[in-house]
């Protein structure tokens, strides 16, 4: 990919930043961070959203596995954080599968999912902005 994906979604969530802090209160890696560590395929040794250990966890690719290896790690069991992903957030991603893809368009989206299940599990309003900060700009990648 061209553009520098990183630096993107890092430049999206500084704007949100100077509006809404980033609730470091609640353990949660910063999404800067969040961004390198699935660029660089880091496996945590917990789910990256819920903080469970106790469980299976697998890797999960951000923009789906057909157009970036970038993953984080959640936990895989019944009504898990990657079932929650995978299950209800990404059958939008279906009908792209024998179509041309944008791949900063996937990464937004991507991203927007595990942001919106952030504030779903969290209740913080700043994952909420960040979803939609996030699906606002797939919808830009998708019209340029």
């Amino acid at each position: 990919m061209q553009v520098d994906r990183i630096q993107l979604a890092a430049a999206k969530v500084v704007e949100l930043e100077e509006r809404i802090p980033f609730p470091a209160s609640l353990l949660i890696h910063h999404p800067i961070r969040l961004f390198k560590e699935a660029e660089q395929h880091c496996a945590a040794t917990n789910c990256v959203v819920c903080g469970r250990s106790d469980v299976p966890l697998q890797q999960h690719h951000i923009a789906g596995k057909a157009n970036l290896s970038d993953t984080i790690t959640l936990c895989k069991m019944s009504a898990s954080c990657h079932d929650e992903l995978t299950n209800i957030y990404q059958p939008k991603w279906l009908p792209w599968r024998e179509a041309e893809r944008n791949l900063l368009e996937c990464y937004f989206l991507g991203w927007s999912d595990i942001f919106h299940l952030f504030w779903h599990k969290t209740s913080h309003p700043y994952f909420y902005e960040l979803a939609k900060c996030f699906a606002l700009n797939a919808r830009y990648q998708r019209e340029s």
